[in-house]
């Protein structure tokens, strides 16, 4: 009866071990952005100004192999996301953070979005953005807006 139990108990600790390492492996946002597709990234601003709404939408597409495509993709192999709790549920509702960027990415049939807070949309997907998410989901949207401007 003992015995049975340890064995028991050890399976239970490896599928626990085996899901935590499942969900926090990290990986690469690289391949989000195809170099063989191209490249389209809207950029939402939202900002309250003497009481006044301030909305400000741009649209950028870049050619395959664009020197800016592959600065963006370079930008996001810097990053790594990796699956968490909300992965096992279908809640898609993505925030923004106070600095009130938003932006989404479109290669080929991937889709990134990305407010800022840590958390990332993609494929329909949310995803925590490495392991200290606000502070490097900001630097990365920052790098991007870099790209654009």
């Amino acid at each position: 009866m003992k015995r049975k139990n340890i064995i028991l108990l050890s399976i239970a600790i490896i599928i626990i071990v085996i899901i935590g390492v499942y969900a926090l492996y990290p990986q690469s946002l690289e391949d989000v952005v195809s170099s063989e597709e191209r490249l389209y990234v809207l950029h939402h601003f939202h900002d309250v100004e003497d009481g006044e709404p301030i909305v400000e939408f741009k649209e950028y597409e870049f050619e395959k192999g664009s020197e800016k495509a592959l600065k963006i993709r370079e930008i996001l192999g810097g990053y790594t996301y990796h699956r968490g709790l909300r992965v096992l549920s279908w809640d898609n509702d993505l925030g923004i953070s106070r600095e009130g960027n938003f932006i989404q990415i479109l290669s080929g049939s991937n889709t990134l979005s990305s407010g800022g807070t840590g958390e990332i949309l993609m494929n329909s997907r949310i995803y925590s953005i490495d392991y200290w998410g606000r502070k490097k989901n900001r630097a990365l949207l920052e790098e991007i807006l870099d790209v654009l401007e």
